[in-house]
């Protein structure tokens, strides 16, 4: 029942209450004594009533509960059935006396309204209440008969409004109360100048708003004097599709004369005369249907009113700048459902009253819970449409909801939206930015734009709660669909995006659980992680393939979608690394260990120990962090890391019991590289007992045990070049310690004629490696031995290696010597520096082969040099052929 079809109906209960009270009680008493408490109020109504030429009756001036309660005074002189029918039903005026002056004062009706209005004025059926029982039988038989309608103000209202009769009358305001109530606190609190409700097209905002302003109108706490609302809506959906609105306003302009005639009838000026009309009056301004003017202009206006206004605003897109903003979705299940039978109800459709439960809860879902689609629906199966067909096309509904709003987005909004179309699916921000080609910055701004325009829905991933899914709503989705589809090309593109980082998403957790300590796994906390770990070992192949400037780009683009993820931090240290900025990236590995879990903490130790040995030349302090990486993780791994650190500051023993753990416990390619790093320990033991401690016999022990151990290795069909290649430097270091003037070995020939027929049973299997052409310079060593059987079996070696290295002891001709610069010299090892390698490159004492003397005494700083470059076993560059310039 429509609110013309109420207020017929209430002014004619209270037309017969007025004629009841004049024929019964009016007749014998005075008005005075008749309205008691009453009759000041109804008398100073009346003096202010601005018809004067014609006074009405002192009656016609009192309210419903007023005229009501004086005859409930006065029941003894009434006939008894009317008193007692109105005695009766006096708590039912509890219900009626807001319905009427909701009706009568132009205020939101509520759902149960109309049903509650019929059902109470039904029970007075008495012969006294004749205009009444006429005015429902005419209803009842004539349900298109809309009698004239002029709402009146209340007489206590203090505030000046202009507010238009809300549209939703039929069923009243459903399922916003929360809303209406968050709005109304944030506008009397006044704490923000500007609050906006945004949502998609359709969605109730409007209602809304109108629901909140008649509520603060007739709100005794209402800081606001006056309420002043203008509507920039330029079309309306029908059932008949989208019509243009006759003399709409399309602008600020238009909209501020609008206010200002509220104020003044003859008001035609701008803005500028509008501030100085509300200068001092504390305004609530609210403009209806934002999104259909720029924002600069909005932002005109705000800056150009006083500020005793506050605004409220509707809108698809917000404004983006100093406003509070208050999101609107879709109605609940059970809102919707309602509203749909109480507009099924209010508009008698029978076919549509009839629908079950569960009909309706699937066509209201269809209809996206929308209080405008579902409205819509109603009105057009009214209008003779088939309930079905009515559901399916609903092109107009959408076209009505969404083209505005897509019109007005950004080139990167619109590609976010193909993405979401193509996927199909709901995806957080981090996951949209592997599948886009924007900035992160721009990408947020365009996510933004889109939420402000309600095309996409935000929903909670579960995994955590702080972290966000986007999709397009159904509407955005049909529209793109209908109006707007991506190319073909652009959705094979995302889709394909989509795939390989599904693909490497696997590829990375197996990598982590075969690998674990390997440079490429990228470790995540949880899977939200994952977009920026898919990002990170791009960066790691391009670092590979040389292309630093943008693999480090990539690590930017990553720490940008999650800045506290420690990998981000690692992965920039282990690249900078690579390519000798040392100071950074220690900077970078502290950064990741601060942010780090306990696992994370290991893992970044473990890194970060190796850059601080291998580029910062640091191996005390990286063994603090090795020894943290190998307490956690205790693998062959971290034990090899942490046994080589340890040989490296000369800590032999302890650095070769973790390294003989990890040749235990190691399998496969890890078992090779660490029975590799225990020979060469042998080996760098025994030049340090020789070289410092003058300890020679315990030396030449030291180079036959790493003869041994990896010899051993070799027969059982270990075949790997930097083995070998360790093996043979052990076979030189052993050389040197029995060659020393003064020492005598004969102890020790039984073990070197078996290292000797040894080489000499397999000479191919060493001459392989490169290392093997300084084998006949340091087997000419032994042709000064008093023992002629190890005498002649190293004349056999040296010829056997003749063809290898001329015998002055030079560099074969197939490898390229280089020019440089001795930059340091400690006695027994120094470092050479060129263009290629600028940071100097390792060699030891014995590498030098025109070195008179040796020792610390001797500074070798500044010399020219030749040398040639090759790599330690570990990968670090080495030098074992210096000549000295």
């Amino acid at each position: 029942m429509t609110r013309s079809r109420l207020y017929i109906l209430l002014d004619a209960f209270e037309s017969d209450m007025r004629a009841i009270l004049t024929r019964y009680v009016l007749d014998h008493l005075d008005d005075e004594t008749a309205l008691g408490p009453s009759y000041a109020s109804a008398n100073l109504r009346r003096e202010s009533d601005a018809i004067a030429e014609v006074t009405q009756p002192l009656v016609f001036y009192l309210d419903m509960r007023e005229a009501y309660d004086i005859l409930n005074r006065h029941r003894e002189v009434l006939p008894t059935d009317v008193g007692r029918e109105l005695k009766s039903n006096t708590p039912s005026m509890d219900l009626l006396v807001p319905i009427r002056n909701r009706i009568m004062h132009g205020r939101p009706l509520h759902s149960e309204d109309a049903e509650t209005a019929v059902s109470i004025c039904q029970r007075f059926t008495t012969r006294y209440w004749s205009s009444l029982q006429q005015t429902m039988a005419r209803l009842i038989s004539d349900p298109l008969w809309e009698p004239a309608f002029e709402r009146h103000e209340a007489y206590s209202s203090k505030i000046l409004h202009n507010l238009p009769l809300p549209e939703y009358d039929e069923t009243g305001l459903i399922g916003r109360s929360g809303e209406c109530q968050a709005i109304a606190k944030h506008l009397i609190r006044r704490r923000e100048p500007m609050v906006t409700i945004t949502g998609e097209g359709g969605i109730g905002k409007t209602a809304v708003a109108l629901e909140v302003a008649y509520s603060l109108a007739d709100n005794p706490d209402s800081p606001y004097e006056c309420i002043l609302w203008s509507s920039l809506k330029t079309e309306r959906l029908t059932s008949n599709g989208i019509e243009e609105i006759a003399n709409a306003v399309r602008d600020i302009t238009g909209a501020a004369r609008v206010i200002g005639s509220a104020i003044d009838s003859d008001f035609q000026d701008g803005i500028r005369a509008l501030a100085e009309a509300l200068e001092g009056v504390e305004t609530l301004l609210i403009v209806d249907n934002l999104e259909t003017v720029h924002a600069s202009e909005v932002i005109e206006l705000y800056e150009a009113l006083p500020d005793t206004v506050t605004f409220l605003f509707t809108s698809r897109l917000g404004i983006g700048q100093f406003e509070r903003r208050i999101p609107l979705g879709p109605l609940s299940d059970r809102d919707a459902i309602s509203l749909f039978r109480g507009f099924v109800r209010a508009r008698a459709i029978d076919r549509l009253t009839a629908l079950s439960q569960d009909t309706v809860r699937e066509i209201v879902s269809r209809l996206r819970n929308s209080p405008l689609a579902i409205r819509w629906y109603v009105l057009a199966v009214e209008a003779g449409q088939q309930p079905l067909p009515a559901l399916t096309a609903q092109d107009d509904l959408i076209d009505f909801c969404v083209t505005s709003v897509y019109d007005a987005m950004s080139a990167n909004a619109r590609s976010v939206l193909a993405i979401l179309f193509a996927v199909e699916r709901s995806i957080t921000f981090d996951e949209l930015a592997i599948l886009v080609e924007i900035g992160i910055d721009d990408l947020r701004k365009s996510v933004q734009e889109i939420t402000n325009g309600s095309l996409v829905r935000l929903e909670h991933d579960g995994e955590s709660p702080l972290v966000s899914r986007i999709s397009l709503t159904e509407a955005a989705f049909s529209y793109l669909r209908r109006r707007k589809p991506p190319k073909r090309s652009v959705v094979d593109t995302v889709l394909a995006r989509e795939q390989e980082f599904r693909k490497e998403a696997e590829l990375r957790r197996i990598d982590e659980q075969e690998r674990s300590l390997s440079s490429r796994v990228v470790r995540t906390r949880s899977k939200t992680d994952e977009p920026a770990a898919h990002i990170l070992r791009r960066s790691l192949l391009l670092s590979k393939n040389g292309d630093i400037e943008n693999a480090l780009m990539h690590i930017e683009r990553a720490r940008s979608l999650n800045p506290d993820y420690w990998e981000i931090d690692r992965v920039e240290g282990f690249v900078l690394s690579s390519v000798g900025q040392v100071d950074q990236a220690t900077t970078a590995y502290l950064s990741a260990l601060r942010k780090a879990d306990d696992t994370g903490k290991a893992v970044v130790s473990f890194y970060l120990a190796g850059h601080l040995a291998r580029k910062a030349h640091e191996p005390d302090r990286a063994i603090l962090y090795a020894r943290a990486a190998h307490q956690h993780f205790n693998t062959p791994d971290t034990a090899q890391a942490l046994g080589n650190y340890l040989i490296w500051i000369r800590e032999f023993a302890e650095g070769q019991s973790y390294l003989e753990f990890a040749l235990e416990t190691a399998e496969g390619r890890s078992r090779l590289i660490a029975l590799t790093s225990l020979v060469d320990s042998w080996r760098r033991w025994s030049e340090y007992l020789i070289d410092h401690e003058r300890r020679v016999d315990d030396a030449a022990q030291k180079a036959m045990a790493g003869f041994r151990t990896g010899y051993l290795e070799i027969c059982a069909g270990v075949h790997d070049s930097r083995l070998f290649g360790a093996v043979i430097e052990n076979v030189k270091a052993y050389t040197r310690c029995i060659s020393v003037t003064g020492f005598d070995a004969s102890h020790l020939d039984r073990q070197t004629l078996y290292m000797l027929r040894e080489l000499k049973a397999r000479p191919n299997l060493f001459q392989m490696h490169r290392s093997t052409e300084y084998l006949p310079g340091c087997l000419r060593r032994l042709l000064r031995s008093s023992n002629p059987l190890i005498r002649r079996e190293a004349d056999e070696l040296i010829r056997h290696y003749q063809s290898t290295v001329p015998e002055d002891g030079t560099t074969s001709d197939n490898e390229e010597l280089q020019s440089g610069q001795v930059i340091s010299w400690k006695g027994t090892y120094g470092f050479v520096a060129n263009v290629q390698f600028p940071n100097g490159i390792f060699f030891p004492a014995a590498a030098i082969v025109n070195l008179s003397r040796r020792g610390e005494d001797v500074d070798l700083t500044g010399r020219s040099a030749r040398f040639k470059a090759g790599r330690e076993l570990d990968g670090r560059p080495r030098s074992d052929w210096v000549e000295l310039l």
